[in-house]
Order: structure tokens, then C-alpha cells, then sequence
């Protein structure tokens, strides 16, 4: 009987050892189980790669993470650029409407027989007049190469090249009134003060000021055109557009400064005869 009993418990513990799976054989049960009733791969247990396989998942995550740390800075640049980009276009803007406004001031405060006190007013406006225009055109040079639309653009755009000749014909035309303004606050600071201005310099100086009013007006309008690519050639080598507006200003330039320091006033005598 005991023999028999013996014989009984070793049938009874091996059994369940030989019907128990092995790791090997539970982890494909489940992973077959995990395939079959879990498409998306939630609850299916990685392989023994799947550390390799993580970090290939994770990776998008660490390059997100690296470009939001480097955002600031690139955002930080970018700000950097449009604000002087802004501050670029305002000053621009500010100085043709000073420019406009000094011009104006000039145009109305000249008239024959002036007081000293609307020679000093006119001498404001003029310097006034100066700076404005310098203001321009660095302002004008910052946005061309810098924070407009690139020289590519402007170089081969027609109408920028004519507005550039405008400008300067507005500029090389007021050589003659600066430099007779200069010369007569000139001779007021020596104590040599000139006669009061005549009818003809004063004609003269007022005809030409109606000319760069109508210049610096009409510059607004072809800026306009120009900044939507209006009448845009390619083709058009810069050479061509530069050519007129450097000959314009020397030109010009020299005819009036010779005109201005070549100046004759009629006779005493005959403005008195004209007047009577």
C-alpha cells in the first residue's frame, strides 16, 4: 500500500509540470492572442528589440523638442529684422513728408522784398528741406538692399529707375535755391546783408520749387505701381535705369549751381523805372 501510494504522488506532481507551457511557449500564446484580438498593438508584448524600437519612436520626439528650444531664437531674429524693417519704411514715409512740408513752407515764405525775419524762415525750411532729403535717401538705400523687396526686384523694375530720376531732378533742381539762400545768410553774418530779393530772383527760385513740388508728389504714386511690380522687365539690365538718373543729377546738378553763382540782378535804376 505504500508503494503504491508513493508511486501515486510522483504521477500526481509530474503531471502538472508536463502540462504546464513553457516561458517560451506562454510568451507565443500570448503574443498570438495579442495579434489576434488587438489590431493597434496595445496590449501585444514588444520583442526583445523593441528597446531599439522605442528609441527609433522616440526620436520625432527629441528633434520637436530640440526645434522648440531653438524656436526663441529664430523667432528672436526674425522679430529683430522686421523692426528695423518698420523703423526702415517710417523713416522713409516720415521724411518725404517732411520734405513735402518744408517745401511748401519754402514755396509760400519766398516773395519779393522779404523781411529778415521771412529770409530766416526761409533759410529753416531750406536746411529743413536738406536733411529731409538725406533721410531719403539712406533711408530709401536700407530698404532697397536690405528689408525691401531685394535688389533682384528693384533693379530690373522700370518705374523705380523713374522715380529715382525724379528724385533727382528734385534734387539737383534745389542746388540754385540752396545756394542763393546760403549766400545771402552768408552775407548777413558778416555784417554785409544783401538788398532786399528782387522780383526776378524771386520768380526764379518760386519756379523751381513748383517744379520739385510737383516731383515729390507725383514720387508717392510711382512707389505705388513700383511695389506691385508694375511694368517689371527681367531682362532689363540696370545699367539702363542707372544711366539717366546719373546724368540727371550731375547735369542738372552743375546747371543750376553755375546758374546760382553766376547770378545777375537788373539795374537798380530800371527795377525803380519798372516800378514807377
Amino acid at each position: 500500500g505504500t508503494g503504491r501510494l508513493l508511486s501515486l504522488s510522483r504521477n500526481v506532481a509530474v503531471a502538472p509540470m508536463a502540462a504546464a507551457p513553457c516561458d517560451h511557449e506562454l510568451t507565443e500564446t500570448t503574443d498570438a492572442r495579442g495579434a489576434a484580438f488587438d489590431p493597434l498593438g496595445i496590449t501585444t508584448k514588444p520583442p526583445l528589440k523593441s528597446a531599439s524600437a522605442a528609441g527609433v519612436r522616440l526620436s520625432p520626439a527629441l528633434i520637436l523638442a530640440a526645434l522648440t528650444i531653438s524656436e526663441p531664437a529664430v523667432a528672436a531674429t526674425g522679430d529683430d529684422i522686421a523692426l528695423k524693417s518698420a523703423f526702415a519704411a517710417y523713416g522713409h514715409f516720415l521724411s518725404f513728408g517732411i520734405a513735402g512740408a518744408s517745401l511748401t513752407a519754402e514755396r509760400l515764405t519766398i516773395k519779393p522784398n522779404m523781411t529778415p525775419e521771412e529770409e530766416d524762415i526761409m533759410s529753416i525750411a531750406d536746411s529743413v528741406y536738406g536733411v529731409s532729403g538725406l533721410g531719403i535717401v539712406v533711408t530709401g538705400y536700407l530698404r532697397v538692399t536690405q528689408y525691401g523687396k531685394g535688389w533682384d526686384f528693384y533693379a530690373h523694375e522700370p518705374i523705380f529707375w523713374f522715380k529715382l530720376f525724379l528724385l533727382s531732378v528734385m534734387g539737383a533742381s534745389s542746388f540754385f535755391p540752396t545756394v542763393k539762400i546760403i549766400q545771402r545768410a552768408v552775407d548777413k553774418a558778416n555784417g554785409n546783408p544783401q538788398p532786399p530779393m528782387s522780383e526776378k530772383l524771386a520768380s526764379r527760385m518760386t519756379s523751381i520749387i513748383n517744379a520739385e513740388l510737383l516731383a515729390i508728389f507725383s514720387i508717392p504714386l510711382f512707389a505705388s505701381l513700383m511695389a506691385r511690380g508694375v511694368a517689371f522687365q527681367e531682362g532689363m539690365p540696370w545699367q539702363l535705369g542707372a544711366a539717366p538718373v546719373v546724368l540727371a543729377l550731375g547735369g542738372l546738378g552743375y546747371k543750376y549751381v553755375n546758374e546760382a553763382l553766376t547770378w545777375e540782378e537788373d539795374d537798380v535804376a530800371e527795377e525803380v523805372i519798372s516800378g514807377l
